[in-house]
């Protein structure tokens, strides 16, 4: 559908967009597919952990032109990520950056004349297993679409997501027709199957919280995922959507599984050494989320969770290994936008 007979106004000059991150709380490979990519089926859940992208439509120019920095500081992610720092925090600018992607696609797939300057907080670890990328594009086609007057519900709008990558459909929600104004609601768990695009929305029964680390040095999906051995007999996945729908305790405990834990450990034995420090510490059961590299632990509630990082990152800097700690909970998956004009009142720091 061109720009230009879209029945929606356009909404201004720039959007401010917070988008978070995710955990896979559930990832088994069922078989390889004929495009390449693998028959996946996992569980997935939004958690607090954001980053912020600024987009503004260009009127000077017809370009993509996108500046990132990591927030607090990069002097502070150098200080916690050591001698991997640079390769973890170095972000392209170019076309192999899935956020100019995204808007290239964008506006390809909307005949959309418009440039855009993009500015990107980055917050979301980089090579973590905790879809940074794939949320940052799901943001800009929001951010592009709803600049354009494009409504969220309009087919290729998703086209265009899962043509970019497996994970960006989850971060644009299963329902963009559903109120997410109440806060009160708790954020629910997506089923994912195919490659990751078919999205199912599971009831989850109260607020998730975790202890998710952060070890130094990150890893490559395709790495990973060529490493990997699809099983003989694949888990149950059912065993993990009843427990989400459990109040009891530690009902997630025995349902947690990642099939690609083994080749990533292989591949990093940080990612193993961390594990093992989190199960040692009474933080068991450990994950890894995606093809890593942050692990995480769930906990019943905040207080908890607040007491089990504090005494891993205690210990964890005994090795003098340490990556970084957070204690994250389940959010909405659908990116929060915020439209301004440029003058007056210009553009807001945040969401």
């Amino acid at each position: 559908m061109p720009f230009a007979h879209s029945q929606f106004g356009p909404v201004g000059d720039g959007v401010v967009v917070r988008t978070p991150a995710k955990l896979n709380l559930y990832l088994e490979l069922l078989g390889k597919r004929a495009d390449g990519y693998h028959e996946i089926e996992t569980v997935m859940v939004a958690v607090s952990c954001f980053d912020t992208l600024r987009i503004e439509r260009a009127r000077s120019h017809s370009a993509v032109r996108l500046v990132s920095h990591w927030w607090p500081s990069d002097r502070i992610w150098r200080e916690s990520l050591g001698d991997h720092a640079e390769e973890l925090l170095t972000i392209a600018d170019d076309d192999s950056n899935l956020i100019h992607r995204a808007v290239m696609a964008t506006k390809s797939a909307f005949e959309i004349p418009d440039g855009y300057d993009i500015v990107v907080r980055k917050r979301i670890p980089a090579g973590a297993g905790m879809g940074g990328a794939s949320s940052d594009a799901a943001a800009a086609i929001l951010a592009v679409t709803t600049l354009a007057g494009i409504g969220p519900t309009d087919p290729a709008v998703g086209r265009v997501a899962a043509s970019i990558g497996s994970d960006v459909p989850f971060f644009l929600g299963v329902d963009a027709t559903r109120d997410r104004s109440d806060e009160r609601s708790v954020p629910s768990a997506v089923l994912a199957t195919g490659r990751g695009e078919r999205l199912t929305e599971v009831a989850v029964a109260r607020p998730l919280w975790f202890v998710v680390a952060y070890p130094r040095g990150g890893l490559s999906t395709a790495t990973v995922y060529a490493h990997a051995t699809i099983p003989t007999e694949p888990g149950r996945v059912t065993n993990l959507l009843d427990a989400l729908t459990s109040a009891v305790p530690g009902a997630l405990n025995s349902s947690l599984l990642n099939r690609l834990s083994h080749p990533a450990e292989d591949l990093s034995p940080a990612i193993g050494e961390l594990l093992s420090l989190m199960r040692s510490n009474g933080l068991a059961p450990a994950q890894m989320t995606g093809s890593g590299s942050a692990c995480f632990h769930p906990c019943f509630d905040r207080v908890t969770a607040e007491r089990k990082a504090a005494r891993l990152r205690r210990d964890w800097a005994r090795t003098g290994t340490a990556g970084r700690v957070w204690v994250m909970s389940s959010v909405d998956a659908k990116p929060r936008l915020k439209a301004y004009r440029v003058t007056p009142p210009g553009a807001p720091d945040d969401l």
